[in-house]
């Protein structure tokens, strides 16, 4: 199934040193993926089996959540004709087309004609010492209004936690929009089969995990908060 932003494709990271990043997490036992040709900066991808995260050298400013859209052209012409606004579309022969939003919230969305790397597989994805992504958290102000947003995107509500937190699903990704969470900060919650033992072995690379009232929270090189609760 496809909803109106497309299939999503990865959390994009704006990551100033790519080779640092991507060493940070094969440390922690993500699993490299291929990539194309398509972006002109250094790119790379990465994957814990659940989610893919892409490190992009420039071209973005701050992360975002991606999707690939077949025709986007005329889905964007359609998505427009709904009301929503885009911060920008790149679309024509020459190009390589790809178009921006934003949610209630100001999270960045893009959306791409076509994938930027191969998928892999699960099973070829070692289980990284976090364990696997079980939501990328995103700020919210209104959970009505951001939960119609999504749901119109292809999302799917999952759970509600109270009046202050609901999770969202749509194939690859789960998104939990969180009254007063940090922005522009990303974070991606793991839930460690157990969690002693990845704190053991985060401390054995030499990576400290703080403790908070939500779980352990550490950062990768690009500013990426990973929060392990268990």
């Amino acid at each position: 199934m496809m909803g109106a932003f497309g299939k999503f494709l990865e959390v994009s990271l704006p990551a100033g040193d790519v080779l640092r990043s991507l060493d940070f997490y094969r440390a922690i036992g993500f699993t490299e993926l291929t990539t194309g040709d398509i972006r002109r900066w250094h790119y790379a991808v990465v994957t814990d089996g659940q989610i893919a995260l892409g490190l992009h050298g420039e071209g973005i400013a701050e992360p975002a959540l991606s999707f690939v859209r077949p025709n986007l052209a005329r889905q964007v012409a359609q998505l427009r004709e709904s009301g929503l606004e885009f911060e920008f579309s790149r679309l024509g022969p020459e190009e390589f087309n790809e178009a921006a939003l934003r949610t209630p919230d100001g999270q960045l969305i893009l959306m791409l004609e076509a994938r930027t790397f191969s998928p892999g597989t699960a099973a070829s994805a070692a289980m990284a010492v976090v364990g696997q992504c079980t939501e990328v958290s995103l700020a919210c102000a209104d959970l009505a209004l951001s939960r119609a947003f999504f749901e119109g995107g292809g999302f799917l509500a999952e759970e509600e936690s109270g009046s202050d937190a609901m999770r969202l699903q749509a194939p690859g990704i789960s998104v939990g929009l969180r009254v007063g969470a940090p922005r522009p900060v990303a974070t991606l919650r793991f839930c460690p089969a157990d969690l002693r033992d990845s704190l053991r072995r985060l401390e054995a690379l030499g990576i400290n995990a703080a403790r908070g009232p939500e779980g352990h929270a550490l950062a990768a090189p690009e500013g990426t908060r990973l929060l392990l609760a268990g």
